[in-house]
């Protein structure tokens, strides 16, 4: 698709008068069909689009920036190697039995990694703002993350939790059954209407309704100051500001994103490897993988 193809199909489109009036009616069934056409043109030949698409795509100055920039290699290398150990711990710990901390941190790395690697492909097409919108999500994960791993007790509230809003969502998009309803009711019941809250899986442990927020876990977590000026930052971004909406940020800026991002996948991969008591050898060599590719990022930066 082109300026040139866009112009042909203007100029031979059978409608020149395009007013309201008694006619319309007729003249939209015209204009439907053309463009019925014009789809169905688009659809016979999506193979070619494709080629066309995919070979634009690679040409570009974003996905160049791949081979161009060492933040962003490094930082897929870095998941490459995170990606191998969760897999290899995993592997190592499948047949024993493991807490159910454990399996919690099991869970929220492979969507962290996940995270991680959507991140790198934003910024991969030069969508640095949205690099920034998706750390916001990663940190909350991790500080979630982290206030269990102090609380481990609360990991059952946090998985009914997790089950209790799969059934109030069904009730807010509207194609809930009977049954569910009834194991939603169940949950409120156990634990009280306050449960349907974001953090309402933290009541036992902060009472007040107030404090029952991402800040209050963060705190209780003794999180690094740079983590929450970032989230703070990042925040602007998705509720919308001048900063966010007028400029565009470059990936020197968008650095530190990275950099914490990958301390949050390293310190969760720490953490299940603890809970899931691999062999020492296996761990210390492991985590020192991490740790001297964290330390090497932290030391580069951009042409």
């Amino acid at each position: 698709m082109d300026k040139k193809y866009i112009k042909h199909l203007i100029q031979n489109c059978p409608l020149n008068n395009f007013t309201e009036d008694e006619t319309s009616e007729k003249r939209h069934q015209i204009l439907d069909d053309y463009m019925e056409q014009f789809n169905d043109f688009l659809y016979k030949n999506e193979d070619k689009l494709m080629e066309h698409f995919w070979a634009e795509y690679v040409a570009s100055s974003e996905v160049f920036m791949l081979h161009s920039s060492k933040v962003l290699r490094r930082c897929f290398i870095f998941l490459d190697c995170a990606a191998a150990i969760y897999n290899y711990t995993s592997d190592k710990v499948r047949a024993k039995k493991i807490s159910e901390l454990a399996k919690h941190i099991s869970i929220q790395i492979q969507n962290d990694l996940n995270q991680f690697k959507s991140i790198l492909l934003l910024a991969m097409n030069g969508c640095f703002n949205s690099v920034i919108v998706e750390y916001r999500s990663l940190y909350e994960s991790f500080v979630i993350g982290q206030y269990l791993i102090l609380n481990p007790d609360l990991v059952p509230i946090y998985k009914d939790h997790l089950q209790f809003l799969k059934y109030h969502l069904t009730q807010v998009v509207g194609n809930s059954k009977p049954e569910w309803d009834k194991k939603h009711d169940d949950y409120l019941d156990k634990y009280g209407k306050e449960f349907a809250e974001n953090y309402g899986w933290t009541k036992s442990k902060i009472p007040n309704k107030k404090d029952r927020k991402i800040g209050t876990l963060a705190k209780e977590c003794n999180l690094k100051d740079s983590f929450t000026a970032l989230y703070r930052f990042s925040s602007s971004y998705v509720h919308s500001s001048a900063f966010s909406v007028s400029t565009r940020m470059d990936l020197n800026q968008i650095k530190p994103f990275f950099q914490e991002a990958m301390y949050f996948i390293d310190s969760e991969l720490t953490d299940y490897m603890r809970e899931s008591k691999i062999p020492t050898k296996d761990g210390v060599i492991m985590r020192n993988i991490l740790l001297f590719l964290y330390q090497d990022f932290e030391k580069i930066g951009e042409n």
